[in-house]
């Protein structure tokens, strides 16, 4: 089961065309200062993307990543992030700073914070490798302890999209800054993680953002860790937990920049096919999932093919998918308004007497494509 999952998602990248390597990694590093904060130093390590066999940049410009770590991790442990992201035309940039066992939790958020806008203001100075790269999108994402960072410098920065991995709750209220961020948003999750265990840091997280769309995907069997390379810190508190892990690190790297790929090209880039992908990704076996995103953006989803019509709607008992060619009906899957798949159907008449009442999603499957449908049932 694991190979073939690995399997799936890896030929998801290779067909989807979102992980062109088109674009070999420059680095450089800087000590920023933060005037409003007594010019506090905040160094970063900043990863851009170059022509291929040179060392000088590209007449383009490049959305933002701006990166988090976890505690006592360094830029080493997510050389993953950069080797996948940069190729496909993006800016990491990996704020250095609060790497010690004691981390100023306040301060790393305000360092993640700043760092969005520093690297916009890269652009205009032309003594920076940045200069005329940056574009003006940004993304802030984070680790464990720089998940829960990022979390917070989101509700003080404007940014496109917050993605975060096992996010941990700080040494001060985390969970008011959450409800302050408005941007989309991705919180991911292992089964496996007893290092912030899901009830305790990453769903209370999920559940205050104040976003209007949002996803919570939970990896199964998944880890802490796995997110990044291997790391003494986090490895050593890792195995000291009692956490149930069923996949392999590469398992659980190929599932999670699977997503990434196609979100970051939708938020990023503005890649509506990629959003596509992204959301018919989500029934993946290796995952469960919660959609915050269906309730308050149906338009999201709702696809209005006139080739594919149910019938009756509302319905009580049961429900006739017609579509134009008899042979083209594959399945339908019904979702409920938080984005799980309740049922599946092969037949083109479903019986939903067993479904509660309530709004549905159904993805209809024919050879041609997928389709999406609300459906309300009243039992």
């Amino acid at each position: 089961m694991k190979n073939l999952v690995l399997t799936i998602f890896s030929l998801l990248f290779l067909s989807s065309g979102l992980v062109a390597q088109e674009y070999t990694i420059g680095f450089s590093s800087k000590t920023f200062r933060d005037a409003d904060r007594r010019n506090r130093r905040v160094n970063a390590r900043i990863y851009y993307p170059i022509s291929n066999n040179t060392s000088q940049s590209v007449n383009e410009q490049f959305p933002v990543i701006v990166l988090g770590h976890g505690f006592i991790m360094g830029s080493d442990a997510y050389q993953n992030f950069y080797d996948t992201l940069v190729p496909q035309g993006y800016i990491v940039v990996f704020v250095n700073t609060e790497g010690s066992i004691f981390a100023n939790h306040i301060a790393y958020s305000e360092d993640l914070a700043f760092m969005v806008n520093a690297i916009q203001q890269e652009n205009d100075n032309s003594s920076s490798v940045l200069y005329q790269a940056v574009a003006d999108k940004t993304a802030l994402i984070g680790h464990s302890m720089g998940g829960g960072a990022a979390t917070v410098a989101a509700s003080l920065v404007e940014v496109e999209t917050l993605v975060t991995f096992a996010p941990a709750q700080l040494r001060f209220d985390t969970l008011t800054p959450a409800s302050e961020v408005t941007e989309d948003a991705i919180v991911f999750s292992g089964s496996g993680d007893a290092v912030t265990p899901a009830n305790e840091d990453h769903i209370p997280i999920y559940n205050s953002l104040g976003a209007n769309c949002k996803y919570f995907i939970n990896i199964l069997g998944g880890a802490h860790c796995y997110y990044a390379n291997s790391n003494f810190a986090c490895d050593f508190g890792e195995n000291s937990s009692s956490g149930n892990i069923q996949i392999t690190r590469e398992e659980q790297q190929e599932i999670v920049f699977g997503y990434l790929n196609s979100w970051f090209a939708y938020k990023l880039k503005n890649d509506t096919s990629a959003q596509e992908q992204f959301i018919s990704d989500l029934s993946s076996d290796a995952i469960d999932y919660e959609n915050g995103c269906l309730e308050n953006n149906q338009e999201m989803i709702i696809d209005q093919n006139p080739t594919v019509v149910i019938s009756p709607n509302p319905t009580t008992q049961k429900i006739t998918i017609g579509t134009k060619n008899s042979n083209t009906f594959e399945k339908v899957e019904f979702y409920n308004q938080q984005g799980i798949l309740i049922h599946t159907s092969y037949n083109k008449e479903t019986y939903t007497s067993q479904i509660q009442s309530g709004n549905y999603i159904l993805k209809i499957f024919t050879k041609k494509g997928i389709t999406t449908k609300q459906l309300v049932v009243k039992n």
